[in-house]
């Protein structure tokens, strides 16, 4: 496995040290169902504000929907294409920004997104994946995967596996 732990200046938990942003990913190593199921239930687990859980996550796995992962990567700034392209799983992160159950404004939607995100990518360290979080979609996203406006896109993950096969 890619390690690469932070140099605190005090004692963190482990996971937390060990998770970083890398930019080299094999091309030839996919994320299994079963792995993305387990990163979407550590983010489900997240708390947020009356428990709305105003998260979405749109998964786009090369290995099952080569057309959608596509999609997604020609939605990033060309320099992040370069390197995001070996990234077996892009996962475009999103938010509600109304309450579910009264339509009235979340002011805590991003907040409660950032907290699933972080939990799905803690989980991904503790299993042996790295994730980079970025934030340069382009407005064409929008439009080539038929995003509501209704939904405010935060961001971009990518998912590998960093284990040594």
């Amino acid at each position: 496995m890619i390690q690469k732990p932070a140099d605190t200046a005090q004692p963190i938990e482990k996971v937390m040290a060990e998770r970083w942003s890398g930019r080299a990913y094999d091309p030839t190593v996919m994320v299994t169902l079963e792995e993305i199921t387990a990163l979407c239930e550590a983010a489900r687990w997240s708390p947020s504000c009356f428990g709305d859980e105003p998260w979405r996550y749109l998964v786009c796995d090369k290995n099952t929907d080569e057309s959608a992962w596509k999609k997604v990567l020609s939605a990033l700034v060309p320099g992040n294409q370069e390197w995001a392209k070996n990234a077996p799983v892009l996962i475009v992160t999103a938010s509600v920004p109304n309450f579910s159950q009264n339509d009235k404004p979340n002011r805590w939607s991003g907040y409660d997104t950032g907290a699933a995100s972080i939990s799905l990518c803690l989980q991904a360290t503790a299993m042996g994946l790295m994730s980079h979080q970025m934030g340069d979609l382009m407005t064409k996203c929008y439009v080539s995967l038929s995003i509501f406006l209704l939904i405010s896109t935060f961001g971009l993950l990518l998912l590998s596996d960093t284990r040594l096969h």
